[in-house]
């Protein structure tokens, strides 16, 4: 079966169905100035998974033991 536009746009997505508060999906919307209801959530849940991978690297940073180096005179 050949590959279009709107398949290649499924590639390794699964499709879900939820009830939204639409309020609240439309203030998502103007906030991250997203085109579709869909590309919001897709935004929203990138955020979520960046911000836990800050949080992660943010506790690696906070055990590292980091030495003053030698100032030139």
């Amino acid at each position: 079966m050949p590959t279009t536009k709107r398949t290649a746009g499924r590639r390794g997505k699964v499709r879900k169905e939820f009830w939204l508060d639409p309020k609240a999906l439309r203030r998502a919307q103007a906030i991250l100035g997203t085109a579709t209801e869909r590309e919001t959530v897709e935004r929203a849940l990138d955020i979520v998974t960046f911000g836990a991978e800050l949080q992660e690297g943010a506790a690696a940073l906070a055990g590292l033991r980091l030495e003053r180096r030698a100032t030139r005179a």
